[in-house]
């Protein structure tokens, strides 16, 4: 499976190490610049590319990490994402009794999903530690990732794609209801 993925954080650069690592192709880009990640991204091996947007966009699945003050300018850049399945990471959480009982406002995944409205756009909850999720863990138990969306099929796609990047997926629809 090709994954795109769309702006260099501690998150995305360990599904990228991860789907790497699982036999996935992954299309790096970072609208900031790709030069910084060259020497990252030749230590992840042949699976993956640094490309640019449009080549990332195209992906089966989008990995998108834009710091908030760029996403407008950064999604009027892309080509047409209609029916693409968009995982959004900038979404950490660190206790899920307080996030759940705190949401409300305009996220920036509420900016994501505005200005991508045809898209499949997935929020992806980190728990992780930045250094932490730069370790691989495979003797331990799988880490939890939560996720949340309205497509269901898209929501069954991420499940699978996290599973194959030994990630437990947590689905928030029956915590939110």
């Amino acid at each position: 499976m090709k994954i795109g993925i769309i702006g260099a954080g501690f998150i995305t650069m360990d599904f990228a190490h991860r789907a790497a690592e699982s036999g996935h192709e992954v299309l790096i880009s970072n609208p900031r610049g790709t030069n910084t990640l060259k020497e990252i991204a030749q230590k992840m091996g042949r699976n993956v590319k640094l490309v640019s947007t449009h080549e990332a966009a195209n992906a089966e699945i989008i990995i998108l990490f834009i710091p908030r003050e760029d996403l407008k300018t950064s999604i009027d850049n892309l080509p047409d994402m209609s029916g693409k399945t968009v995982l959004h990471t900038n979404n950490p959480i660190i206790n899920l009794q307080s996030f759940l009982s705190t949401v409300s406002g305009q996220s920036s995944c509420d900016i994501v999903t505005c200005l991508l409205p045809d898209a499949h756009v997935i929020k992806i909850f980190n728990t992780i530690e930045p250094p932490v999720a730069l370790v691989s863990k495979k003797h331990q138990e799988r880490p939890r990732i939560f996720y949340a969306g309205e497509n269901r099929k898209a929501k069954n796609n991420v499940k699978v794609f996290l599973e194959t990047l030994n990630f437990s997926g947590v689905d928030l629809a029956g915590f939110m209801n």
